[in-house]
């Protein structure tokens, strides 16, 4: 069971999903052909929805060295601030004390919006390279730092992840 600051955390994770810019570009999952969901769940804390989630990979199956997605439809609102503080600490709870602490949580804020209940993200992790990010009207954020990229998909997918059920939930090991 996470604590109530690891659920802090998690949230604030969440909502670094969202940027600043909108561009014309619209897509759901287009950036990776034949992607299917691989699974699903939710972050609940102390009773009440935070986001629901969805990871979905090319043909249903996850490999980390693979480009796959997560969708976060949000049932909260967060500011952008707070999201990149808590993603950075999720990060930190994951990896340990990032050196390059606050160069890292400038490019997770440049990357983020506030987000309100009902909006969606699609972030799509391109594995050494980076990710990108979507909302309701296409790409609005990049994350060039593969590195960082890396991280910030490990909050879910890592084995050491605050959430192992819901992450055994996003990859189809458990209903």
């Amino acid at each position: 069971m996470i604590s109530f600051m690891g659920k802090q955390i998690l949230i604030g994770i969440m909502i670094m999903l969202v940027s600043v810019h909108s561009h014309a570009r619209v897509t759901t999952l287009q950036e990776l052909p034949q992607s299917r969901m691989v699974g699903s769940g939710k972050l609940t804390w102390l009773g009440v929805t935070v986001y629901q989630i969805k990871l979905y990979a090319p043909e249903g199956r996850y490999r980390a060295d693979h480009p796959h997605a997560i969708k976060i439809n949000y049932e909260l609102s967060f500011s952008r601030e707070k999201m990149a503080q808590r993603s950075l600490k999720e990060i930190e709870r994951i990896y340990g004390k990032q050196p390059k602490r606050k160069k890292m949580e400038r490019e997770l804020a440049s990357v983020f919006r506030d987000v309100v209940k009902g909006d969606h993200i699609t972030g799509v992790h391109y594995p050494g390279k980076g990710a990108d990010f979507y909302g309701k009207h296409g790409l609005f954020g990049r994350l060039d730092d593969a590195e960082l990229a890396a991280a910030f998909f490990a909050i879910w997918l890592d084995q050491r992840t605050s959430e192992p059920d819901l992450r055994s939930k996003l990859l189809g090991e458990m209903q």
